[in-house]
């Protein structure tokens, strides 16, 4: 109809409560489905809530929404390659297996929504500020999923040989 060849790379389906965000002109998109009341989700608190939610993963970029989430794999992946930074420290086996506990909850904080501080008060996680709108609203609220878009993620990029080899 409009004439234009529009390729969709990636979309994600959800059902019930969503907040969208869009920054800065359509650089990042951001879309956060709840599990919360019809009626919470009308009240302009808890939308400004969806919005600040929105806003923290739009800035740190969270992996993952719960420790849960996490795979085993990529568990296991990280305390190797923490193993391996500790011993070449030259720390023994058994305090670097407390040195890997230790910065694996780092990794948490920093890939796991609910684990990161709240951008805007670092004082608390994202997960006691979701308890404490949950109590301010009164009401139930959880964080059910959340999609991160970036403009032109997923483009490959071009092979940069030189025109010669091409030739």
């Amino acid at each position: 109809t409009i004439g234009e060849n529009i390729k969709i790379r990636r979309f994600e389906r959800y059902e019930g409560i969503l907040v969208p965000y869009v920054h800065a002109g359509g650089t990042h998109a951001v879309i956060v489905n709840f599990d919360a009341d019809n009626k919470v989700a009308e009240n302009p608190d808890f939308i400004e809530f969806g919005k600040n939610i929105a806003m923290q993963i739009t800035a740190v970029n969270p992996q993952y929404l719960a420790k849960d989430d996490v795979p085993a794999k990529v568990i296991e992946k990280e305390k190797e390659i923490l193993m391996n930074q500790a011993i070449n420290e030259g720390k023994p086996t058994n305090i670097a297996e407390k040195m890997v506990a230790g910065r694996l909850n780092k990794f948490y904080k920093e890939n796991v929504l609910i684990d990161q501080p709240y951008v805007k008060d670092d004082k608390i996680s994202v997960g006691k500020y979701v308890s404490e709108e949950s109590k301010n609203l009164a009401s139930e609220i959880a964080i059910k999923a959340f999609t991160r878009y970036e403009k032109g993620e997923g483009l490959e990029k071009r092979d940069s040989r030189s025109f010669a080899e091409e030739v």
